[in-house]
């Protein structure tokens, strides 16, 4: 069903008639409404948790408003015993409205923000729809790219008292120096790693046709290809590939398809589906002076860890034509931390 709003039966309405018998809603919305009336969430008789996924961008006027109607929100949900989470993801753009109970989900997709302009008066457009396994796909696609610790009210209240220590400027001329940001946690275990996670170092690129300079490693997923059938790659496994040659880091990639097979005839005839948890940095990794290299050497110096289980450490076999590596779980999330801080400041940009 299409939904706009030309005429009165717009995404107010339609966002009263799915949440009005809901017992979980989900608002999924870059901007988040001033007005604490625009939905009377304390009237749905059946509503047990509300969660709000949006943006907290620093300097941003908008932190002052969301803050402010996410404490008022807490007021009323409290006197209702009505579970409120809010999750703040900077690189959210997409506007969804969800709404579950026991027998049935219904969700709204939409260009619509969760204002009273964009639910009533801009020219936005959305569709509804009630298929279960393609909403909760979306939903936990976006619940997973969050990557900072749910806000509690607790949260907001030291929120409340950062922003009365950095009021509103009158000066228009005068820059917003607020940057609640910086105290959001990230999730501890943000990339969903455990004891039986592996890590493998591939290479990208042969010496005869190296990777260029200007080439990009920013799309959301990719195949990474094998000479041979890369036993022992499973899905869950972290890749960090690097390039030939100058053995700068590319991109890290979290492996999320079965071993495939494209042809006998090819030279690469195997390949796997990575997701991309880097795609910030991959835009930019020729700009980080980051090799497998200099990496080996800071992490030798620093810690008392191996790079290889074998204890070896040495890249000998990549260095021989291997195309993959496995690596010390403690190396490699030596290196996913510091190629995810990259990524992290890159997003801001």
């Amino acid at each position: 069903m299409i939904i706009n709003n030309l005429t009165r039966d717009n995404h107010l309405k339609y966002l009263n008639e799915i949440f009005k018998s809901a017992k979980k809603i989900f608002i999924i919305s870059p901007f988040i409404t001033k007005n604490i009336n625009l939905i009377n969430f304390g009237d749905f008789s059946h509503l047990e948790k509300i969660t709000i996924i949006t943006t907290l961008k620093p300097y941003d006027v908008d932190q002052y408003s969301k803050v402010l109607y996410f404490k008022q929100l807490y007021n009323i949900l409290n006197l209702k015993n009505i579970e409120f989470e809010i999750q703040i993801d900077n690189s959210l753009h997409g506007k969804v409205f969800i709404a579950e109970n026991n027998n049935s989900v219904k969700a709204i997709i939409t260009s619509a923000n969760f204002t009273d302009s964009g639910l009533r008066i801009n020219n936005e457009w959305g569709v509804l729809i009630n298929n279960f396994i393609e909403i909760n796909k979306i939903k936990n696609g976006i619940i997973e790219n969050v990557k900072h610790k749910s806000l509690n009210e607790l949260n907001i209240d030291s929120f409340l008292k950062k922003i009365e220590q950095t009021p509103i400027t009158q000066n228009v001329n005068e820059l917003l120096t607020l940057n609640l940001s910086l105290l959001l946690e990230n999730k501890d275990n943000y990339f969903d790693l455990n004891n039986k996670t592996t890590f493998w170092l591939k290479p990208i690129g042969v010496t005869d046709d190296l990777v260029p300079l200007t080439q990009k490693f920013d799309l959301i997923d990719s195949d990474l290809h094998f000479s041979k059938r890369p036993s022992g790659i499973k899905m869950g496994d972290i890749i960090v590939s690097y390039a030939v040659g100058h053995l700068k880091i590319l991109s890290i990639s979290k492996v999320n398809s079965e071993i495939k097979n494209v042809n006998k005839e090819s030279r690469w005839p195997f390949y796997i589906v990575g997701k991309n948890l880097t795609p910030n940095y991959g835009r930019e990794w020729m700009k980080n002076n980051i090799t497998i290299s200099n990496q080996k050497s800071l992490f030798l110096s620093q810690t008392s860890f191996n790079i290889t289980p074998s204890g070896k450490n040495t890249y000998g076999s990549l260095m021989q034509g291997a195309d993959k590596l496995k690596i010390t779980q403690e190396f490699g999330k030596y290196i996913l931390d510091k190629v995810f801080k990259i990524d992290y400041e890159l997003q801001k940009i």
